[in-house]
């Protein structure tokens, strides 16, 4: 955009076959007219490098014609040729006597329309003037008007016409829409089928003079066909006959209506009839500009053009979508709906990087304008222009050009764009970190300084290299995520004793135990310290044991044949080994196994314990779970000198000889699995982090 213009009527085009961005940029008056021979309109290709600039090339009455703002319509062959409107204010006195007052114009306000070429000549191909086919007395408005001008000078001529749009059919004749006559004129082109002259009215729908006796309805609860200071109208072969919107109100004359529309009219030799209408939801009249344009997929898309609200309805009338782009006095000439693919060029992309200070998180801004494939950001930074960059941010696309996010601070960084597939689109120059001086940071905040900072020139503080982020070398297992119980403070302060060290899960919190068990007594108090007490188990190689035998439940079913061993701590203490221990028939506490074992020996007199995994295991024993167990424990039993930690229980449990209740796998994990004979699917989702130390001591 050029300083000082303003863009109408953005929308796509087809120009020599394939889709374009076409608007126009324009200065002058408000409502249109005369304006600087600035004024053009452009077509650009998705890149949005401009194609052709286009303007209008002829004269009248002695004047060069300039681009107005309302109508830059390409039509034509792969659009060859272009439709554009302009305004002439010269010495033409007309007298409306039925105006209050009887007051006479010295200068006229002429409404104009020229088709051009669109190959850079901008030749002219045809030009049409209202004043010279259309009664100025076919106006409804008066000299004084709200924008109608007074007609007392040349820059304040007269608008009795006001042109607001221009169509063509395919037999080259044109659709002419008229504002202050409330009438759309069908004029005929070049080459008319009738052999009529160019630039005569075939026929007038609506105004003072329309040519359609009948204009009735076929909808219900509008019994006739009635329109006025309307815009935007558009041939449609489909219905045989045209669209437009209708304001209804100009904001000086008394409504039409109750409310603003989109019409879809059908015509024949006599008659005209309203088919389809579709109010705004809101009801609401709107006073100037509107749209209403047919989708390929039958329903409509239409622009309230005073009002900031745009809707979507079927051809039935319902609304399927309807938004707002603001409040007023926001404004939108026309809307539209289009399927487009913006490819703005990778120099386009801009990235502005800002810390309040020199130990503040940064935020960054990233903006590719017209970037409609852009979805993902990714921000790097770096303490040196040309050292090694690091990923400090992500931020996904919020609808707009425009992405903001807060990251990890330092001196310098760079954006990275990818679409919606992952594939990287572009990136960003590095740019050194806006950090504002003391003084400036007083009134800034932490992701701007106040509106209207000039950042290229506004003082910034001298910022060193941040110290390099802690890193740590625990080596950091995801779990499967397994249903958890809350464990008691003291449960838990007491597994803290044992000092284990353990392969632990990518959360910070430790989450907390589950425990399976039937009953609770007493243990004994007076068995003498145990010597060896090791954390975690693995899998049992025999089919008998003397000792207690513990498994760890797996959430997920396992067909891998590589089990990970959790490293064991021993703890020594200097009390003796226990000798004797009364004889009790204590069943062997045992937590559900999901994952068969195999037996690889007959007999072991240790005790064993499983190990939980994380990957499928594959087995080659039958047995899907291990059974419970009750082992005789004779007083003159010999001292233990090694015992899991896993079956030592707090002083108010024991373990009943009641059967344990198993888990299935993947039941009540918490992520959902699929499984088969051969493999375990997870969602691709973060898991939650897994304790090993899945049950309550």
């Amino acid at each position: 955009m050029k300083p000082n213009l303003a863009a109408f009527d953005a929308q796509v085009c087809d120009y020599l076959g394939s889709n374009h961005f076409c608007f126009t940029q324009f200065t002058g008056p408000i409502g249109g007219g005369p304006g600087g021979l600035g004024s053009f309109s452009e077509i650009l290709d998705e890149s949005y490098t401009l194609v052709r600039s286009v303007a209008p090339n002829g004269t009248y009455a002695g004047q060069s014609l300039t681009q107005d703002l309302h109508e830059f319509h390409v039509v034509g062959l792969k659009g060859q040729s272009a439709l554009l409107t302009s305004y002439v204010s010269y010495a033409h006195s007309v007298t409306y006597a039925a105006c209050p007052g009887s007051p006479s114009t010295a200068y006229t306000k002429n409404g104009l329309f020229s088709e051009v070429t669109t190959d850079g000549s901008n030749t002219e191909l045809f030009q049409w003037s209202a004043i010279d086919h259309v009664d100025p007395h076919d106006t409804y408005v008066c000299p004084g008007d709200t924008n109608a001008g007074t007609g007392k000078t040349a820059s304040d001529g007269f608008d009795f016409f006001h042109i607001n749009s221009v169509d063509k059919d395919s037999n080259g004749d044109y659709l002419v829409s008229s504002r202050h006559t409330s009438t759309l004129y069908k004029v005929a082109g070049l080459h008319n089928p009738e052999g009529l002259a160019p630039g005569t009215v075939i026929w007038r729908l609506g105004g003072k003079q329309t040519s359609f006796p009948t204009m009735d309805s076929v909808v219900p609860g509008t019994p006739n066909l009635n329109f006025s200071w309307q815009h935007h109208a558009r041939w449609r072969p489909s219905i045989s006959g045209v669209s437009l919107w209708d304001n209804s109100n100009n904001n000086v004359n008394p409504p039409s209506a109750l409310a603003s529309s989109g019409m879809s009219i059908r015509i024949t030799n006599t008659t005209a009839t309203l088919i389809d209408q579709y109010v705004s939801p809101g009801r609401q009249l709107d006073s100037s500009q509107g749209s209403h344009q047919f989708l390929a997929n039958g329903n409509h898309f239409l622009g309230l053009g005073s009002y900031p609200y745009i809707y979507e309805q079927t051809s039935a009338g319902d609304t399927v979508w309807y938004a707002d782009f603001g409040v007023l006095p926001l404004q939108s000439y026309r809307a539209y709906k289009f399927l487009w693919t913006g490819t703005p060029l990778i120099s386009e992309i801009a990235l502005f990087a800002y810390a309040q200070n020199c130990s503040a998180p940064a935020a960054f801004y990233a903006s590719w304008n017209g970037a409609t494939e852009a979805v993902k950001w990714q921000y790097f930074t770096s303490s040196t222009k040309t050292g090694t960059f690091v990923l400090s941010a992500t931020a996904v696309n919020n609808g707009t050009f425009e992405t903001f996010t807060t990251g990890i601070f330092n001196l310098y960084a760079y954006a990275v764009s990818y679409d919606a597939n992952g594939n990287r689109l572009g990136q960003t120059k590095t740019v050194k970190t806006f950090v504002p001086n003391a003084k400036l940071a007083a009134s800034c905040n932490e992701i701007s300084c106040p509106p209207g900072t000039d950042y290229a020139t506004a003082a910034q503080a001298t910022c060193g290299a941040p110290a390099a982020p802690k890193t740590s070398s625990t080596p950091v297992k995801v779990a499967s995520t397994i249903s958890v119980k809350t464990t008691s403070t003291k449960s838990i302060a007491k597994a803290k004793k044992t000092n284990t060290a353990t392969t632990m899960s990518s959360s910070h919190t430790k989450p907390p135990r589950t425990r399976t068990r039937s009953s609770v007594s007493q243990p004994s108090k007076s068995r003498p310290p145990r010597t060896h007490r090791p954390t975690t188990s693995t899998t049992s190689s025999s089919s008998t044991s003397s000792a207690p035998v513990k498994t760890i439940p797996q959430s997920t079913p396992t067909t891998s044949s590589t089990s990970v061993p959790v490293k064991t701590v021993s703890h020594s203490k200097s009390r003796p080994p226990r000798t004797h221990r009364p004889t009790s028939s204590r069943p062997v506490k045992s937590v559900p196994q999901s994952t068969p074992t195999t037996s690889n020996s007959s007999s072991s007199s240790a005790p064993v314990k499983t190990v939980p995994q994380s990957t499928p295991t594959t087995t080659s024993s039958s047995t899907t779970s291990a059974p419970v167990k009750t082992v005789s424990r004779s007083k003159s039993r010999p001292p233990r000198t090694h015992r899991p930690t896993t079956t030592r229980l707090p002083k108010t449990t024991t373990i009943s000889s009641a059967p344990v209740k198993t888990i299935p796998p993947g039941t009540s994990t918490g992520t959902p699995t699929t499984s088969n004979s051969s493999s375990t699917t997870s969602p691709t989702s973060t898991p939650t982090p897994t304790n090993p130390f899945s049950t309550k001591r």
